[in-house]
Formats: C-alpha cells, sequence, structure tokens
C-alpha cells in the first residue's frame, strides 16, 4: 500500500469519519459539486533524513498530510476536524504506519464555494 491509499482506507474505514462522509474523501481537490461534508487530503512535504539504511537506501519518511474538511457550517466543519483528529493522534498499523500526531489546526471560510473548511495537518511516520 502507499500512503495515499493508507489515508484514503484510514479515512473511510473511521467510523466517526465515515459517519460523517461515508466515502467522500478525495486526494487533492473536491470535485465540482460535492455534497457536504467532504474530506480532501494531500501531502504538502516529506522528509526521510533519518531513515536511511547503512547503503543509504530510504526506508522510511515522516509526511505533513493535509485534511481539509468541508462543510456547510462551521460546526459541522470543526465536528469532521475532531474525527480526522481521533482517526489520526497515536494512531498505528505496526506495518505502513509507525505513528501519526496532529501538528497545526485552522479553520476558514470558503466563499467561493460556499463552505466552511477545517485544515488539520498530520505528520505521519510511514514505510516508502
Amino acid at each position: 500500500m502507499t500512503l495515499r491509499t493508507t489515508v484514503y482506507a484510514r479515512c473511510t474505514d473511521h467510523a466517526g469519519i465515515a459517519e460523517l462522509i461515508g466515502t467522500r474523501c478525495y486526494p487533492g481537490r473536491l470535485p465540482e459539486g460535492v455534497t457536504y461534508p467532504a474530506l480532501s487530503y494531500f501531502r504538502v512535504s516529506a522528509d526521510n533524513t533519518p531513515y536511511r539504511d547503512h547503503d543509504g537506501a530510504t526506508t522510511r519518511e515522516v509526511s505533513r498530510v493535509q485534511f481539509n474538511a468541508y462543510a456547510a457550517t462551521g460546526d459541522g466543519a470543526a465536528a469532521l476536524a475532531d474525527q480526522v483528529r481521533a482517526a489520526w493522534d497515536g494512531y498505528s498499523d505496526a506495518c505502513i504506519i509507525g505513528s501519526a500526531w496532529q501538528v497545526n489546526r485552522f479553520m476558514t471560510r470558503e466563499d467561493a464555494i460556499n463552505a466552511y473548511r477545517a485544515i488539520v495537518d498530520v505528520m505521519i511516520e510511514h514505510a516508502v
């Protein structure tokens, strides 16, 4: 599994998130006309410096993943962001994901799409 597919699986399998969005979880941007609430995500950055074997090959890395929780109301976006945090904070699957933790959270109004967006940044240590 890749980080992208692992993130999608975690978000759609987590009961708290799935109850709010079903499968409306998208890599990158939301599709036009999507029903809210919905979630998008993308990898902002990655650092593999501390994870090299003796030959210099990368074995693991830490990626910063931004989750965008969209809803028609601020409370709805905040509730979805709470579930994103619950799904990822301290998560490990002992295979791909070693650990994960929230590092940032922000709320904004998106007038262009008539929705609220809660941004949740999560650091995910994972296999390459």
